[in-house]
C-alpha cells in the first residue's frame, strides 16, 4: 500500500519564475499558463521495499515426466490424408475484427 500522501505529490509544477510575456493577449492567445518544471520531490511511481530471500532459488521449472504411453504421430491433424483436394476460408466480419473459423 502506498504511504499516506505519496499520490498527492504532482510530477511536474508551475515554474515560479516564469512570467506573463508583455505581448500576451488572452482575448487572441487565450489564459496564460506557466511552464512546467521537473517537481524534485516527486521520486517516481511508488514501490514497495524488496526483501532478501535466502530460499528464492530462481524461477520455477517443471520437471519433464517421461510418459511411457505416448507415441510420436506425424498424421495427427490431417483431417484426409490423400484425397484433400480444396482449402475453404470462413471469414466472418464483425465489429472488433474479423475471425478466421475452419
Amino acid at each position: 500500500k502506498n504511504p499516506e500522501g505519496y499520490d498527492d505529490i504532482p510530477q511536474e509544477l508551475p515554474d515560479p519564475d516564469a512570467v506573463k510575456p508583455d505581448d500576451w493577449d488572452d482575448e487572441d492567445d487565450g489564459e496564460w499558463e506557466a511552464p512546467m518544471i521537473d517537481n524534485p520531490e516527486y521520486k517516481g511511481p511508488w514501490k514497495p521495499k524488496m526483501i532478501e530471500n535466502p530460499d528464492y532459488k530462481g524461477p520455477w521449472v517443471h520437471p519433464m515426466v517421461p510418459n511411457p504411453d505416448y507415441k510420436d504421430d506425424d498424421e495427427m491433424f490431417m483431417v484426409c490424408k490423400d484425397t484433400c483436394t480444396h482449402v475453404g476460408f470462413e471469414l466472418w466480419q464483425v465489429k472488433t475484427g474479423t475471425l478466421f473459423d475452419d
